[in-house]
């Protein structure tokens, strides 16, 4: 079974090797896309789960463009 550390050592290893390809603007778009699309199979602790995701991502998207400027969504 794979562990909360297992993720989080993959999400290094991708940080490490330059796959993390988005600002995080982009990564709060690409998820908000993929839990609209997945909404309904989605149980109330997932959704919890992931919406704190989201709040987390749009907060710091937000604190960079104070810092950085404006950058599209898209």
């Amino acid at each position: 079974m794979t562990t909360p550390d297992d993720v989080i050592a993959i999400f290094e290893q991708m940080n490490f090797e330059g796959k993390d390809f988005f600002f995080i603007e982009g990564a709060c778009v690409n998820l908000a896309k993929w839990l609209a699309s997945s909404w309904d199979e989605l149980d109330d602790n997932d959704i919890q789960i992931l919406m704190t995701v989201g709040a987390t991502l749009w907060r710091e998207s937000m604190l960079g463009r104070r810092r950085d400027g404006w950058r599209s969504l898209t």
